[in-house]
C-alpha cells in the first residue's frame, strides 16, 4: 500500500506540516530575532539554538510519500475497552503517539488530543497515522478535562478539540499552557484555562500540576516559544501519573519533578523522533535517555509514547521499540515496559490484572505490518 499523491503537492504540503509538527524548526536564534517570551527551565551551554533545517523536512516528506505501508513495522493496536477502563479507579489507555484517555476519580481525562488520520496544519497533509486509532472519536466516553503539553501539531489537532468543544453535554475544561488560551478562542470558540509550572488545580480527589519540560513551542516558524509547554502530573491520593509531554533529557528536571512531587507509580515516557541525535538531543529523550528518566523521577513503571504512530525522526517506526529493549537491558533498568496502542495500564499495579494490561518487557512487544494494521482498523 503506498501513498498515491501526485508527489510534488505531497511533498510540499507534507513539509509544511513536519516544519511545526514535533520539531520547533529553523534556526530563528542565529537570525537575530527577539528572545522569545518563554525560556526553557534549565540552561544547556552546548544548546545554541539551532534545529533541523529546511532539508530534513524534504527528507521526511520525500521518505512518506514512498514509503510502502505494507514492509513497515509499526506497534499493533488492540481495541480499546472502555467498559474496562471506566471501572477503574485510576488507569491509563494509550491512544497512539502522545494521546491518552485517563480514568481517574470518576474523570474522564484526555491528554495531547490528535485524533486524526495527519499531524500537521492542514487536514489531510503532514505526517500520516501509521497505526489505527484503538477507538473512534465518536465512541469517546463525555471528556471532563483535556491536558494539552504544548501547541505542536502532533499534540494539539485543531480538528479534534473542535470536535471535543462540541460533544454532547457541554465542552471539556481544556487546560493549557501559558499563551495558547488566546488560540482556544481564536481557533475553537472555546476558552481554555492557562497553567505556568508547577501550577495545580485540584477537582474532586484529583489533583492535576503543570510541570516543567525542556522544548518549545510554535506552530509557524514566525511563533516560536509564544506559548508555555510542559508535562503534567496527575495525582490521587499517594497515586501519580506523570506524562513529560516532549522534553529533552535535562537530569535535574526529573529529579526536581520527583523532589517536589512525590515519587512517580506509572510515567508515560516520550521515546520516538529522536535522529538525528546530534539535532533532536536538545528537544526529544531518545529511549535510553527515557530510561535514565524513569529512573530520575523513581517511577514505579514505565511505559513508551511518542513513537510508531507518525513518524516525525530519521529512526524507523519500530527503531523506538529496539532501542528501549537495549537500553533497558544495558542498564539493568525494571519496570519500563511497552504496551499496545489500545492497552489500559492501571496506576498504581493494584488494579484487576484480568482487565487492565501491565506494560510488556521492551522485546516482547512484536510488530505488526502497517499497511493491513490500518486497513483493519477502517474496518472496525
Amino acid at each position: 500500500m503506498r501513498v498515491r499523491l501526485p508527489w510534488r503537492v505531497a511533498a510540499a504540503l507534507s513539509l509544511v506540516g513536519a516544519v511545526a509538527a514535533c520539531t520547533t524548526a529553523l534556526i530563528a536564534r542565529e537570525r537575530g530575532e527577539a528572545a522569545a517570551p518563554f525560556r526553557n527551565p534549565y540552561v544547556v551551554p552546548e544548546d545554541t539554538g539551532a534545529r533541523v533545517p529546511g532539508t530534513y523536512f524534504l527528507r521526511r516528506a520525500w521518505v512518506q510519500i514512498t514509503r510502502n505501508l505494507d514492509a513497515t513495522d509499526v506497534p499493533p493496536t488492540v481495541p480499546l475497552d472502555l467498559a474496562a477502563l471506566e471501572d477503574q479507579q485510576f488507569a491509563v489507555s494509550w491512544l497512539g503517539h502522545a494521546s491518552m484517555l485517563v480514568r481517574a476519580g470518576g474523570l474522564w481525562i484526555l491528554i495531547d488530543p490528535v485524533l486524526s488520520a495527519t499531524a500537521g496544519p492542514v487536514p489531510g497533509f503532514g505526517p500520516a497515522r501509521l497505526a489505527p486509532l484503538p477507538i473512534t472519536p465518536d465512541a469517546l466516553p463525555h471528556i471532563d478535562v483535556v491536558l494539552v503539553s504544548h501547541d505542536h501539531y502532533d499534540h494539539l489537532d485543531r480538528a479534534t478539540v473542535r470536535r471535543l468543544a462540541a460533544q454532547p453535554g457541554g465542552a471539556p475544561r481544556f487546560f493549557v499552557g501559558k499563551g495558547l488560551g488566546h488560540w482556544f478562542t481564536e481557533e475553537v470558540g472555546t476558552g481554555a484555562e492557562e497553567f505556568v509550572w508547577w501550577q495545580a488545580r485540584t477537582i474532586g480527589d484529583i489533583t492535576l500540576t503543570f510541570v516543567p519540560a525542556q522544548h518549545g513551542s510554535g506552530r509557524s516558524p514566525w511563533h516560536r516559544n509564544d506559548t508555555l509547554w510542559g508535562g503534567w502530573v496527575i495525582a490521587q491520593g499517594d497515586d501519580r501519573f506523570y506524562f513529560p509531554g516532549d522534553t529533552a533529557y535535562v537530569g535535574d528536571l526529573f529529579r526536581d519533578i520527583r523532589r517536589r512531587l512525590g515519587p512517580v507509580h506509572l510515567a508515560a515516557m516520550p521515546i520516538g523522533a529522536y535522529r538525528p541525535r546530534d539535532l533532536m538531543r536538545h528537544e526529544h529523550l531518545d529511549p535510553d535517555d527515557a530510561v535514565q528518566a524513569h529512573a530520575d523521577v523513581e517511577a514505579m513503571r514505565s511505559f513508551g509514547v511518542h513513537w510508531g504512530t507518525f513518524q516525525l525522526g530519521d529512526e524507523e517506526p519500530f527503531d523506538a521499540a529496539t532501542d528501549l529493549a537495549a537500553a533497558v537491558q544495558s542498564r539493568g533498568a525494571e519496570g519500563f515496559g511497552l504496551a499496545p496502542i489500545g492497552a489500559t495500564i492501571g496506576v498504581h499495579g493494584a488494579a484487576d490484572a484480568a482487565t487492565v494490561n501491565m506494560p510488556l518487557a521492551p522485546a516482547d512487544l512484536k510488530p505488526v505490518r502497517a499497511g493491513p494494521a490500518l486497513a483493519q482498523g477502517r474496518a472496525r
